[in-house]
């Protein structure tokens, strides 16, 4: 019977994410994934010159534990080139430029000009203090109607795919409820955690990053095989387990019937509803809360076009798409000019996002049906022309989990639990935030506990 330090159950960047910071750290580790193919909602598919997402599309250098996990596998970020800063909005049934500075912001059409005037007046908003608050609420309280269906609106898009009044802005965007609740203005909150970084920067205390989009050579799965070839044989892929059980001071891990390991501590890096199912019995309580935590289905639709196909120029990252304003899409990145090294020099790689809270059925389309639904809006926008040489596209059941309000107590649920089984911790997207940065952040919140703990 092999013995290990720690199992992890759960092979996408969260799981690997901590397996891999514990083996730096000298820990005997094992993770179990069920899928042959490591990643989890990292899909990178490489073909004939293209590399293509079908998950996330990258990260931004903000965290430097994704930067530290990156060289230590050996690979070298690729950097998005510099139309990855400039993005768009769909409103009205066209495309506006979304400001990335407060010069172009008070020049931008994105906003009337009262409805900057109440922005400004956030300064002087009474601030709450008590209560889980819903993004919309929030949002309209303390800039304003046309900021909160607009910038607000677009944010929630972009990142969740979600509804504003059902998504829960502690949750959420915990940093912002954060700024209101400490300083008594968002603006002014925002305006101190810049100052704190700059200092803490300054005093290395904290390593300098720059917020540019990164990704790999060969896509993002280039850093979760990275991570599972690291492992080598503990990484054991296309292993469901059964369940998972507690027995004296050992998790027992069971497969086909038999206890195939056991391991003083376990991380279930898979979503809420599986790691309660897992648990079993001692699961059983945390059941009915996994159960609502709902999951928005998403589909990623790329199409590949010769450049003299498309009239648009293409030079910024994309743009996201207000809901209720025509397009069916939640936005389309222009994956080719983000990352030119990723498509053949001739070519246009498009990257088509659909789906989320206001779009559920969204996965029941077939293959063609999910195709015009993606691509038949861009020929008059960008000026698409004919059908693209070549498709991908991807259904994903429940891919962006979704904290709406009452996320609070669901997480404290989880963390209970944590405290009454000794060894267990939770990892992944269900709890503690979603992309890249925020699941790798957790995983070295939970690797540094594990070794904190013994």
């Amino acid at each position: 019977m092999e013995i290990f330090d720690t199992a992890v159950v759960g092979g996408g960047l969260a799981g690997l994410g901590v397996a891999t910071l514990l083996r730096e750290r000298g820990k005997n580790v094992v993770l179990f994934e069920k899928e042959d193919q490591p990643g989890g909602k990292v899909r990178s598919v490489r073909e004939d010159g293209f590399v293509v997402e079908l998950g996330p599309l990258g990260w931004l250098d903000r965290e430097p534990v994704v930067s530290d996990l990156v060289a230590g596998l050996g690979l070298k970020p690729l950097i998005a080139k510099d139309v990855q800063k400039d993005r768009s909005l769909f409103k009205d049934g066209g495309l506006i430029a979304l400001p990335s500075d407060g010069p172009s912001f008070l020049m931008s059409k994105v906003l009337p000009f009262h409805a900057k005037m109440r922005l400004a007046a956030e300064l002087f908003i009474p601030a709450r203090r008590h209560g889980e608050e819903s993004v919309e609420s929030f949002s309209t309280r303390r800039f304003g109607k046309h900021v909160a269906n607009t910038l607000f609106g677009a944010m929630v898009s972009g990142i969740y795919g979600g509804d504003p009044q059902k998504l829960s802005v502690h949750a959420a965007f915990p940093l912002m409820a954060g700024w209101e609740f400490e300083s008594g203005s968002c603006m002014r909150g925002a305006l101190k955690h810049m100052r704190k970084k700059r200092r803490d920067i300054k005093q290395g205390r904290l390593k300098k990053t720059s917020g540019t989009l990164c990704s790999l050579a060969g896509g993002l799965g280039d850093f979760t095989d990275a991570a599972a070839q690291n492992l080598g044989a503990n990484y054991r892929g296309g292993q469901a387990l059964e369940a998972v059980t507690r027995e004296g001071n050992f998790w027992e891990f069971h497969q086909a019937g038999a206890v195939v390991a056991r391991a003083h501590h376990l991380v279930l890096a898979t979503p809420a509803r599986e790691s309660a199912r897992l648990l079993g019995a001692v699961g059983k309580e945390l059941a009915q809360v996994a159960a609502t935590i709902p999951g928005n289905n998403l589909c990623v639709v790329t199409g590949a076009w010769r450049r003299d196909q498309v009239q648009h120029e293409l030079q910024s990252f994309g743009f996201i798409a207000l809901r209720n304003h025509g397009f069916r899409p939640l936005g389309v990145q222009y994956a080719s000019s983000i990352f030119p090294d990723q498509s053949p020099s001739d070519m246009v790689q498009l990257r088509v996002l659909i789906g989320g809270s206001f779009d559920p059925d969204v996965a029941d389309l077939s293959d063609q049906e999910l195709q015009a639904a993606c691509f038949d809006p861009l020929h008059k926008l960008l000026g698409v022309q004919g059908d693209p040489e070549r498709v991908w596209m991807r259904r994903v059941a429940g891919g962006i989990p979704q904290y709406t309000v009452g996320h609070l107590s669901r997480v404290a649920a989880f963390d209970a639990m944590e405290e009454k089984m000794p060894g267990l911790h939770f990892a992944g997207d269900s709890l503690h935030g979603v992309g890249v940065n925020a699941v790798l952040k957790r995983a070295l919140v939970v690797a540094d506990r594990l070794c904190a703990s013994r």
